[in-house]
């Protein structure tokens, strides 16, 4: 089976990319998709499960026209992009989880919160010796391009909600100069 994303979460990123680009760049990196990933693109805001391929096809279109493919000015930007998801999410659906959280207990549910929007995608968390941090590994998203910079973003600000004053979080594959792998190894410290 496929990994899918709830198409809820595509469209908050999609809206982002919209807003924060311009319509202009949003068209060209539409029109850089193949017939049927830009039907399903057009259908995300009605689809309950969108296919992560799909997401990582637009992802890397949308890398192509905006930054020209440059890796460092697109982790930069992405970083920012699941930065803001963060914020609007922690304000919402799960403000009360970030008021009552503390950076530990966040880590130690990180894989669980990011795979509840996934299907087919499997994690595992291994603690730092030290209780400060430690490395999470999720499978099953070597489709999703450009993933990784967006999801670094989103858990240093999350952490950010929980109180930690100076997260840092890498992508092992990102950090290599790979745009997908199947697992993602973070590197997370807070």
């Amino acid at each position: 089976m496929a990994a899918t994303v709830k198409g809820s979460v595509v469209t908050a990123a999609y809206d982002h990319l919209k807003r924060t680009y311009g319509d202009e760049v949003w068209a060209d990196t539409l029109a850089r998709l193949d017939a049927d990933d830009l039907a399903l693109v057009k259908a995300s805001a009605r689809t309950l499960q969108f296919p992560v391929a799909t997401d990582g096809r637009v992802m890397a279109s949308f890398v192509a026209v905006r930054f020209e493919g440059n890796h460092m000015l697109a982790e930069s930007e992405l970083r920012r992009g699941g930065a803001s998801q963060a914020d609007s999410m922690l304000s919402g659906v799960f403000s009360v989880f970030a008021r009552l959280a503390s950076p530990r207990q966040a880590f130690l549910k990180a894989g669980s919160i990011i795979t509840s929007v996934y299907t087919g995608v499997s994690h595992s968390t291994e603690e730092a010796a030290d209780g400060g941090g430690g490395t999470l590994y999720l499978r099953g998203l070597g489709q999703s391009h450009f993933v990784a910079p967006w999801q670094c973003g989103w858990m240093e600000r999350a952490l950010v909600h929980f109180g930690s004053t100076s997260p840092k979080v890498t992508e092992r594959n990102w950090t290599a100069g790979r745009d997908a792998a199947d697992e993602l190894v973070y590197e997370i410290r807070f």
